[in-house]
C-alpha cells in the first residue's frame, strides 16, 4: 500500500483498552487502501446498540460531530439553537445531502431516527427519556421538544445517535431488516461487503457532502480474533491501525519498534471503565453477603499492577475518574479481606465441602479488548482463595453479547463500558431499571432495580444546575456502592498504535470515530 508524503487525516484505532475514543491521523491525497482492526459485530449499525463504532460511524452520521478539541461542530445539522426554557431545540439541517442509495436526506429521517433510538438504544433511552416529539416544519428543520431540560443533549447527538434512512426502516423490524447488515448512510464511506469471519469493505463516498474528505479510497476492517495474530499483523504491516486489538501487555515492547508508533497521551471522551456485574436474576447472587464476599476477595492494587501493568487508575465507583465533575473520589475499593469474605460466605450458608469448595460460578467477559479477559482470569484466581470455583467461558464478540444480554447465561460478567461524556450517556444505562430489556446490549447487565436510584438518575438528567447534578450523582454512587450490583475495577489508560508510515498525528480524538476527514485543507 502506497502513501504520499502529504499529510492526510484518517481515524486511527485505540489499543485494547479504550472503548469509544479514537484519534485521527493525517494522511496525504490518494491514500489508497487502509486496513484497520475491528471486532466482528452481530450487525453493522448502532441503532439498538453502542457498537460497532469503528464500522458504523464511517457510514452513518449524527446531527453534530466533535473536533480535535472535543468541541461541537456541524455535521448533518449546520446550526442549532434552543428556546429560553431549554425545552425546544431547533436544528437547521444540511441541504442537498443524499443517502448512499440516492434518496434525499430530510427532517423526516431525523424525527424517525431519534424517536426510534429513544425506544431501542441502551444509551439514548436515557438521553431522550424526556423527548416528547420531533417537529418537522419543513424538510430542512427539525425541532426536538422536551418535557424537561436536557443539559447533556448536544454531546449525545454525534455518531452515538445515528440518523438512518426512514424509507428503509419504517415498518420493517430491526431484527430482520437487511439494512442492519448492509447499512445505507450519508457518511464518508459506502458499505460494499461483509465477508463474515473475515472483514468489512467500505469505499469512499464520491458524493459526500464533506467534499474532499476523506482522502482514503477504501477501508478494510479486519476481524482477527487471536490476540497474538493481531499484534503480528501490525508488525508485518498487514494492519495499519491497531484499533482495540493491541493488548496493554504488548505496548512497551511495540513502543521500541521503529515501524510502529505508540501514542499514550490520547484524549478520551469515552471514559473506559472495567467492572464486573453480578446476574441478580440468579438466586445465589441475590444474597448481598455473597456479593460482598466476592468484592472483598479482590485486591485492587494487585489488579492494577499485574493486569494493567500500572496503566490504570482504581475505579470503584459507578462513575469513574474520567468524569471528574461527577466522580465521588471518597468512594474507595472494597477492602481486600479474605477473613471477612470467608466469614460472609459461612454466614450465608455456603460452607466448604470436603474438597474445600463452596459453589461454582460461570464467568463471561467482553472480548472487545484483552483487559476484561485478564480481569476474569484474576477473578477466578481470587475466588479460588475463598472456596468459589470460577468457570471462565470465552466467546467471540457477537456470541458474548447474546449470552449476556439476550440469554442471560452467566453469573458474573466482566464488562468494558465507557462512562461517556456525561453520566446520562454511559453510566445510567448500566443501573437504571428502565434500561433493562433482554437482547439490548450494554443495558443493566445485572438487572439491578432501585426505585431511589431510578429517581435520582431521572432528576439528574433534567437538572441544569451543575452543583445540584453533582450532589444527585454522588448520592447515586453511594447507593449503588452499598447495593453492590457490580464491582468497579479500573479506568485504564488509552493508547493508539499504528504504522509509523502514518505519522503526523494532529488530532488525538474525534468523537465521530470514523470520519477519516482531512483536518487541514490549507
Amino acid at each position: 500500500m502506497l502513501f504520499t508524503r502529504r499529510r492526510f487525516n484518517l481515524l486511527m484505532g485505540l489499543a485494547a483498552i479504550a472503548q469509544g475514543a479514537i484519534p485521527t491521523i493525517v494522511f496525504g491525497k490518494s491514500a489508497g487502501t487502509v486496513t484497520e482492526y475491528a471486532n466482528e459485530p452481530a450487525v453493522l449499525t448502532q441503532i439498538d446498540r453502542n457498537g460497532p463504532e469503528a464500522i458504523a460511524a464511517k457510514i452513518l452520521e449524527g446531527l453534530v460531530d466533535h473536533d480535535a478539541d472535543l468541541k461541537l461542530v456541524p455535521a448533518l445539522a449546520v446550526s442549532w439553537e434552543q428556546s429560553p426554557d431549554a425545552l425546544r431545540h431547533t436544528f437547521h439541517l444540511r441541504k442537498g445531502v443524499k443517502w448512499h442509495d440516492g434518496k434525499p436526506f430530510t427532517s423526516a429521517d431525523v424525527a424517525y431516527s431519534l424517536l426510534t433510538l429513544k425506544k431501542v438504544h441502551p444509551r439514548r433511552k436515557s438521553t431522550f427519556a424526556n423527548l416528547v416529539d420531533v417537529e418537522t416544519p419543513d424538510a430542512s428543520t427539525a425541532v426536538l421538544v422536551f418535557s424537561k431540560p436536557a443539559p447533556y443533549l448536544y454531546g449525545a447527538l454525534g455518531a452515538g445517535a445515528p440518523i438512518f434512512p426512514k424509507h428503509l426502516y419504517d415498518g420493517v423490524p430491526l431484527a430482520t431488516n437487511p439494512a442492519q447488515s448492509a447499512p445505507v448512510g450519508t457518511g464518508p464511506f459506502v458499505f460494499k461487503q461483509w465477508a463474515r469471519g473475515s472483514h468489512v469493505l467500505l469505499e469512499r463516498n464520491p458524493d459526500y457532502w464533506g467534499g474532499a474528505d476523506p482522502q482514503v479510497d477504501r477501508v478494510v476492517l479486519r476481524f482477527i480474533p487471536d490476540i497474538g495474530a493481531r499484534v503480528a499483523a501490525l508488525e508485518t504491516a498487514e494492519l495499519d491501525i491497531g484499533g482495540p486489538g493491541v493488548p496493554i501487555s504488548e505496548v512497551d515492547r511495540l513502543r521500541k519498534l521503529s515501524k510502529l508508533t505508540v501514542v499514550d497521551d490520547v484524549k478520551d471522551l469515552g471514559g473506559p471503565h472495567i467492572q464486573f456485574f453480578y446476574n441478580l436474576d440468579k438466586p445465589l447472587l441475590q444474597d448481598i453477603r455473597v456479593r460482598k464476599a466476592i468484592a472483598h476477595a479482590i485486591n485492587i492494587p494487585e489488579v492494577i499492577s499485574t493486569v494493567f501493568r500500572g496503566y490504570a487508575r482504581p475505579a470503584p465507583s459507578v462513575i469513574g475518574p474520567n468524569l471528574p465533575d461527577f466522580h465521588d473520589a471518597s468512594i474507595q475499593p472494597y477492602a481486600f479481606d479474605l477473613d471477612l469474605a470467608n466469614r460472609l460466605l459461612d454466614e450465608a450458608g455456603h460452607g466448604r465441602k470436603p474438597d474445600g469448595s463452596r459453589f461454582s460460578v460461570r464467568i463471561l467477559y467482553n472480548p472487545f479488548s484483552d483487559q476484561p479477559g485478564k480481569v476474569a482470569e484474576y477473578l477466578r484466581s481470587a475466588l479460588d482463595r475463598i472456596g468459589v470455583r470460577g468457570q471462565i467461558v470465552p466467546y467471540d464478540y457477537a456470541t458474548y453479547v447474546t449470552k449476556v444480554y439476550g440469554e442471560r447465561d452467566f453469573d458474573i460478567e466482566v464488562e468494558q463500558l465507557a462512562n461517556g461524556y456525561d453520566p446520562t450517556d454511559g453510566v445510567q444505562r448500566g443501573y437504571w431499571s428502565k434500561a433493562f430489556k433482554p437482547g439490548v446490549p450494554w443495558s443493566n447487565a445485572a438487572h439491578y432495580h432501585s426505585a431511589r436510584v431510578d429517581q435520582l438518575f431521572e432528576e439528574a438528567g433534567a437538572e441544569p444546575d451543575v452543583a445540584r447534578r453533582q450532589a444527585l450523582y454522588f448520592e447515586i454512587q453511594k447507593l449503588v456502592y452499598d447495593d453492590i450490583p457490580s464491582v468497579g475495577i479500573a479506568a485504564p489508560q488509552t493508547f493508539a498504535v499504528y504504522n509509523a508510515r502514518l505519522d503526523g498525528v494532529l488530532d488525538r480524538v474525534s468523537l465521530s470515530r470514523a470520519k477519516l476527514r482531512q483536518k487541514d485543507k490549507a
